[in-house]
This record gives C-alpha cells, sequence and structure tokens, in this order.
C-alpha cells in the first residue's frame, strides 16, 4: 500500500521524490539540513569539479530507491510490505543512514575512529535521532529505525540497506557518476532490482548474468576511477591530516564533543563551511609550519606525491612493501623509521593502505538462478567474473611533499 506523499522534491538523478508528513518532518529538522553542508565525496570536487554534491541529496535519493526496492519486492508477494509502518519505518531508515557524517563525509572517518578514539558515522548518526528527532518520530521506535540504519538488521528487509546490492549503493552509484561524468556507475539498477530476490541474508538474480557483471564491475570502476583516483587519495590524505592537527591545537572541536554536546546548533554548524572557515585562518595566522605549509598547498590545489603506488595482486599481498605500508599506516614510529631510512622528514611521508578491492567484496553472497539450484556469481560463465571475480587488489602507497619524491621513489624501488 502506497504511502501518501505531502511534498515533491525534483532530484537531479530520480526526478521527482514524494515525502510523507513525517518524512517532510526529519528532512526540515536543523540535524537533518545540516547534510546540505557536508559533500558526498569531500575533495573529490578538486579533481572532479562537479563533485559538489552532498549527503543531503544522497539520503533523499537512498529513500527513494528504498522505495523502489520495496515496490519489487512487494510485487513478488512479500504481505510485510504491505503495511504502512513497515513502508515508511524502511524508508525512515534510509533517509536516516547517513545523518551522522562529519564534515568531508568519509574523508575524516578513519583518522576519527583509529588515531582519535571518536565514533563512527553510524553511531554519531544514532545519537543525533534519538536527540535531536524523537518528536518528528514519535509514532515510531527511534532505536528500531536507527538499527536498520546502521545495517543491524539481518533478515530479508534490512538486506534492502545494508547489502552488496541495496537502496544506498544504487544511489551512490547513479549520483557518484552522474556528478563525476564517470560513467562506469550508470548501471542497470532498474533492471538489476526486478531480476532480484532477498532471502535468508542472500541476493539471487534471476539469469541476468551480463547485468550483474555490469553492476559489478561498475562498482569495482568506481572506486579505482574516482574513489581511489590516486590525486583524489592525495587530498584525502591531505585534509585528513590537517583535521587531525588542527583539532590537536583546539581550531576544531574533537568530534567526541560534538557528538556529546546537547547544542543542536553547535552540531549543525560542524561541516564542510566550518572546516573551510578554519582552513583560511589558519592559512593567515597558523602557528605550525608544517601545518601551515599543507594548509595552504591544499587551498592552492597543490597535491601531495605519491612517490609509491602499487595495486597488488591477492597472491602478491605479503609483499614487503605491502606489509611495511600496511604498518606504518597508523603507527607513527615505524613511519618515522621508514622516512629516516628515505632520507626524508617525517612529517612529509604519508602511508596509505586503502580498503583491499576485488569485483565481489561484501559478505553478502550474490547468487544467479539457472537450471537447477542458484550458483555464485563468481561461477558465472561471464569471462571476467570467471577470471578475475575471485582475485582482488591490495593496493599499498606512500604520498610525500613533491619536493621529496626521487628520494622515495629510489628507496621503495631498492626494498621492493
Amino acid at each position: 500500500m502506497p504511502l501518501k506523499a505531502s511534498k515533491q522534491i525534483y532530484d537531479n538523478v530520480h526526478g521527482y521524490i514524494g515525502l510523507t508528513d513525517v518524512e517532510l518532518g526529519v528532512v526540515d529538522a536543523p540535524i537533518f539540513q545540516r547534510l546540505r553542508g557536508i559533500t558526498q565525496l569531500g575533495p573529490a570536487s578538486l579533481v572532479y569539479p562537479g563533485a559538489t554534491h552532498t549527503r543531503f541529496e544522497h539520503c533523499l535519493g537512498t529513500m527513494f530507491m528504498m522505495d523502489q526496492f520495496l515496490q519489487h519486492v512487494r510485487s513478488m508477494g512479500e504481505p510485510i510490505t504491505e503495511d504502512p509502518d513497515v513502508i515508511q519505518k524502511m524508508r525512515l531508515a534510509a533517509l536516516l543512514h547517513d545523518i551522522g557524517h562529519y564534515p568531508m563525509s568519509h574523508t575524516f572517518e578513519n583518522v576519527i575512529t583509529r588515531r582519535m578514539h571518536g565514533s563512527g558515522h553510524e553511531k554519531a548518526g544514532e545519537i543525533f535521532a534519538r536527540r535531536f528527532l524523537g518528536d518528528a518520530l514519535s509514532s515510531y521506535d527511534v532505536r528500531d529505525i536507527t538499527g536498520i540504519a546502521g545495517g543491524n538488521d539481518k533478515s530479508a528487509l534490512g538486506m534492502l540497506l545494508s547489502s552488496a546490492f541495496d537502496a544506498d549503493k544504487s544511489d551512490y552509484l547513479l549520483r557518484d557518476s552522474y556528478h563525476t561524468g564517470v560513467g562506469y556507475g550508470k548501471v542497470g539498477i532498474q533492471r538489476l532490482m526486478r531480476s532480484a530476490s532477498f532471502e535468508d541474508g542472500r541476493i539471487i538474480f534471476d539469469k541476468d548474468e551480463e547485468v550483474v557483471e555490469s553492476y559489478l564491475l561498475g562498482r569495482y570502476h568506481m572506486y579505482r576511477s574516482v574513489y581511489h583516483h590516486k590525486t583524489v587519495v592525495a587530498f584525502y590524505t591531505m585534509m585528513s591530516r590537517i583535521f587531525e592537527l588542527l583539532v590537536a591545537e583546539g581550531r576544531i572541536k574533537h568530534p567526541n564533543d560534538v557528538v556529546g554536546s546537547q547544542d543542536e546548533d553547535e552540531i549543525t554548524a560542524y561541516d564542510d563551511h566550518m572546516l573551510y572557515h578554519a582552513l583560511r585562518e589558519y592559512a593567515g595566522d597558523g602557528k605550525d609550519a608544517f601545518l601551515k605549509e599543507l594548509v595552504r598547498m591544499l587551498l592552492a590545489r597543490k597535491p601531495l606525491y605519491a612517490a609509491f603506488i602499487n595495486p597488488l595482486p591477492e597472491q602478491s599481498e605479503r609483499s614487503s612493501a605491502n606489509l611495511m605500508i600496511r604498518s606504518m599506516q597508523y603507527d607513527d614510529r615505524k613511519t618515522e623509521e621508514f622516512a629516516r631510512k628515505a632520507g626524508i622528514p617525517a612529517k612529509w611521508a604519508f602511508p596509505e593502505y586503502l580498503r583491499d578491492l576485488g569485483l565481489v567484496d561484501d559478505k553478502t553472497p550474490i547468487l544467479i538462478k539457472g537450471k537447477g539450484a542458484a550458483k555464485s556469481v563468481l561461477k558465472s560463465h561471464g569471462l571476467i567474473m570467471h577470471l578475475v571475480g575471485s582475485k582482488r587488489l591490495y593496493d599499498a602507497r606512500i604520498y610525500v611533499h613533491p619536493k621529496y619524491k626521487a628520494r622515495v621513489a629510489t628507496y621503495m624501488r631498492k626494498i621492493s
């Protein structure tokens, strides 16, 4: 049973998106409006100028895609999706799934959780929703909704927001592809959706091997071409170090202080605009010479240089260079030792060990239904899936100030 929309918002990716009264109450809340000031891809716009879209529009788009998924599941005869309360709850979970993001979205997530002992955006979102959206969500269990939004619901419906093929990924692939101009993400989402069923923690596609392969390849190439683009990562790396040091100097509030705040105005001001204001102030009156130079490089769009970058195949995961960079990433002592041997200042060595990539890189099993039992997508007859579907790449990099690129490149050739 469809819900009654009280307002329509036009989206450049999906067209008109309808909002119910309860959704409109959430969207109008300052804690949600804050997402207008948080870019979806952080500093990626320094490489792809059109990538200035925000978490606000992505959350609306994810809710739209959730409704599309629910309509499909309902067409397959799932009675629970006839319940308006279930439909509304799933749409709200999709709408709120990214409400806890920090400035620049995922850019600072690792440094916040790994080096600053902060909460991830899922936990922050749960806290924000409980603290500031109680009135708007008074007819629902907020913990239930945030549990689904955080990926804690392992049921068939929960998979619609947290699996290898879900409402979140469907929107960000289409949206990021549209705004960057990179065509890999323009996959046949609607066709995929119509051939998918969700059961017992598994996704089963009905025959369309080519479309499944296209979707998985699209995700893979969006990582290689956009999310892991060497210059995009250079700016992510610079931003992360700058953010950590500005917090240490007290120029920016610690994320834990913001998440723990009862002041909604303080939280809503914690966005990209706040960050850039702090950057420009520090470029003018900062005291730390290293941090000041790093900030000025960023504002002038002068990236760090990738002195070593090597996506390693699965068989080479335990190569000496790979293991060294992986151990350095969150260990200052090991980074200092590396810099000393390479003959550069330790503060200008930035190890990056990116998430491992494969065509199938999620925990949710993806199956294709042919004659007989459903089989793993990795056993597809498609040439690409057959040859490389089960392989992964382990991407280890070292970024440095451009003036040190030759020293580090020479040192890495010696030890690799």
